[in-house]
């Protein structure tokens, strides 16, 4: 019985660490946020006047705020915010289930 308890607990927590992407489709990016951790850039990109998209690929009951590491993503992100363009952002969880989520891909649409 404990052998079933604990493969069905990896099982959950490998099922949810392979939750699909999810996507925003023509948003504005309306802030760009950036922080320094150590010697990286990290920038927080608000879409549309809010803060926070959803929901959380891995954990549906909260909502999720966009960061990235990738110089591209902040480029592309500041670069669409300045030219007022619509963008297609696409993110996934950072591993945690949290509010925290991590920008997969971001491009300029249009």
């Amino acid at each position: 019985m404990k052998r079933l308890v604990l493969l069905a607990v990896l099982a959950g927590v490998s099922a949810a660490s392979l939750a699909d992407p999810l996507s925003v489709s023509g948003a504005r990016v309306t802030r760009v946020v950036v922080y320094e951790t150590g010697n990286t850039p990290t920038v927080w990109i608000h879409l549309n006047g809010n803060s926070r998209v959803g929901p959380n690929p891995t954990n549906t009951g909260v909502t999720c705020e966009l960061w990235s590491n990738d110089k591209t993503v902040h480029a592309t992100a500041l670069a669409a915010m300045l030219a007022d363009k619509l963008v297609d952002v696409t993110y996934v969880d950072n591993s945690s289930g949290s509010f925290w989520c991590k920008v997969q891909a971001l491009s300029i649409i249009g």
